[in-house]
């Protein structure tokens, strides 16, 4: 090209490419969490070094990276393709138009690119007249940002969503003009927190008509974006088990797949019958200590020979010192006696239904889980002891979990039926969950079972029949022997001071929870009568403070959600195509509210439904 050629195309010449690569990419996890998204390998490339070389062979040499989840991940670019790294510290707080912010100063003539893109055919040129987005066509309905054009041949409008439409995708161009005007828009408002949430896209949108932009429209299959890993699935046949490899290579490798129990979140503070929580609260008594606490209870450690509250367990339930122990609330023991006991493949068996927190605490430990059943009969529901056996038998398993009473079926085991089981097992280990031990006289002598056998521990908490969920503290009744071993896993100091304070004087105000006691039930065989007047639900007899009770005829998950959106939680559990509800009981007036809304939602999802 002479001169004079030279000077006219001058003003067209591409000066740069960004390309961000800051984001976590939260949809492609469990990847992300080792990899970010741009250095994923796809069809035997890496996303981002593909999109430099296909920059690098248009001619365009000075290319900006931005980077900041995982960042050193991106450093070797610097030497390999002679990359300038700019570290936007903003990622997380703000969105890519932070990254934007970042690059401010190095946009010219430039592409803007986001390292997840894929281009089957080279889309970048050294020189460019105009302004654009990539685009592709979509036959259908596609969440995507639509456009509309002008007969100009310019965008008019950008929309989300759209069917038979182009929409935007992959690189933009950006001319000096237009770069020189987005920052200045930028610039103004960029302090605004409304301005932190956004996309580019979304920014540019707010200033369209300040901003013109036309459409690269694309032939099919050049363009592609990932958004899951799903879709990178879909693309690449072999990214699936480059996935998996990638993660089995990974520090935390073993544990992919392997899922955290997270209880239900809420800001809800009235309608909560989904935790069991005891809604009539503590004694008013388990105030004192915090009322009465002196600075030693925070900076001191707890060095006395014996525990006061163990003391206080032992003498108020005639249980010897040396077999209890305490800890931070019943989940934490069963999470200490399985870190003891559970081994790689060692067969567990767990009650179905259950607490989704069992196979949680099995599958990091690496456990194999088996199941037995319960039994429901008339207005009871009973631990189906003969399924536990044959199960056991069948499986060799060296953990076996029961919980009396139940959950989520609220039933009670008897004691010759546990015996059989402790008994009939000597190889295996039988942790008897009683987490809502108090709201009804148990017939078990814990005493009589630690003495006979090494193979079985108890555990309670002061979260429910006590009504102390904040404080996180419960203990577990074993035999010496077997405290042996699980002493290798509890608290190495004393739980807090003076909430063990409070714990203790809750047990000595028997007074108050004798008469709460006697209110729950009231309110539990009130609640229950009203259940039983309901064609669509059967509910069962409850040793607790919550009752299960089996949904049929009507849309149960329709319900639950018409529920939520009443203001009241409960829990809904399915299996073996049977629906049933666990419903937690409150003080009267809050279950006469919930009741009538509940037979109400009832008939209206019915109602709904025809």
């Amino acid at each position: 090209m002479d001169k004079e050629g030279l000077k006219e195309t001058a003003p067209f010449k591409v000066d740069n490419a960004v390309i961000m690569a800051a984001g976590e990419s939260k949809r492609c996890r469990p990847l992300s969490d080792i990899l970010p998204k741009g250095l994923f390998v796809v069809k035997g490339e890496v996303l981002i070094e593909r999109q430099i070389r296909q920059l690098l062979e248009a001619g365009i040499t000075q290319i900006v990276v931005v980077v900041g989840y995982k960042a050193e991940m991106f450093s070797y670019l610097k030497d390999k393709y002679q990359v300038t790294i700019v570290l936007n510290k903003e990622y997380k707080e703000k969105n890519n138009i932070s990254s934007i912010y970042a690059v401010k100063d190095y946009l010219g003539n430039s592409y803007i690119c986001c390292a997840d893109n894929y281009y089957a055919e080279n889309p970048f040129k050294e020189y460019v007249h105009e302004s654009f987005y990539l685009c592709n066509y979509a036959k259908g309905f596609v969440d995507e940002y639509c456009i509309t054009e002008s007969d100009d041949g310019f965008i008019q409008s950008i929309h989300r969503g759209g069917t038979d439409q182009w929409y935007t995708i992959g690189a933009n161009f950006w001319t000096k003009e237009f770069s020189e005007k987005f920052i200045e828009l930028l610039e103004k408002e960029y302090d605004l927190p409304d301005v932190w949430s956004l996309l580019i896209d979304d920014f540019h949108i707010r200033h369209f008509s300040d901003l013109p932009i036309t459409a690269n429209k694309q032939k099919p299959g050049i363009v592609f974006e990932f958004d899951t890993l799903e879709e990178f699935q879909e693309f690449d046949g072999k990214f699936r088990s480059y996935s998996k490899e990638i993660m089995a290579d990974h520090l935390y490798g073993r544990y992919n797949g392997v899922t955290r129990y997270a209880g239900v979140k809420t800001d809800n503070r009235y309608g909560r019958l989904h935790f069991n929580e005891n809604l009539w609260g503590p004694s008013p008594k388990a105030l004192i200590p915090f009322h009465e606490a002196v600075s030693e209870e925070l900076y001191l450690y707890d060095s006395k020979q014996m525990d006061d509250l163990i003391i206080e367990i032992s003498a108020k339930y005639h249980i010897d010192y040396e077999n209890i122990f305490l800890h931070n609330s019943g989940s934490e023991i069963a999470r200490s006696i399985m870190t003891i006991m559970v081994e790689n493949s060692d067969n567990v068996l767990l009650p179905l239904p259950h607490w989704s927190y069992y196979p949680g605490v099995v599958d990091y430990r690496f456990g194999k889980k088996y199941f037995y059943r319960f039994q429901e009969k008339g207005d009871k529901c009973y631990h189906d002891v003969d399924d536990l056996m044959e199960k056991a038998k069948q499986n060799n398993v060296k953990f076996i979990i029961v919980t009396s009473p139940a959950m989520p079926s609220g039933n009670l085991i008897r004691p010759d039926d546990l015996e059989r089981i402790v008994k009939d097992n000597p190889k295996s280990f039988v942790f008897v969950d009683q987490a809502y031990y108090g709201f009804e006289d148990d017939p078990i002598d814990v005493n009589y079972f630690i003495d006979q056998y090494d193979n079985v521990m108890f555990s309670r908490t002061f979260s429910k029949f006590f009504a102390l969920a904040g404080l996180r503290l419960g203990y577990g009744i074993v035999s010496k022997r077997a405290m042996q071993a699980l002493w290798l896993d509890l608290p190495l100091l004393r739980l807090p001071i003076i909430a063990r304070k409070a714990v203790i004087e809750s047990l000595r105000d028997d007074e108050y929870y004798e008469r709460i006691r006697k209110e729950i039930h009231a309110v539990k065989d009130w609640f229950y009568h009203e259940l039983d007047k309901i064609e669509e639900i059967h509910p069962y007899r409850s040793d607790t403070n919550f009752i299960y009770m089996n949904v049929t005829g009507v849309d149960a998950v329709q319900v639950k959600e018409t529920m939520e959106q009443k203001g009241y939680l409960f829990r809904i559990f399915e299996y073996e195509d049977k629906f049933f509800y666990r419903i937690n009981v409150a003080p009267l007036e809050t279950m006469k509210d919930f009741m009538k809304k509940f037979q109400d939602t009832i008939t209206a999802v019915k109602e709904k439904a025809k």
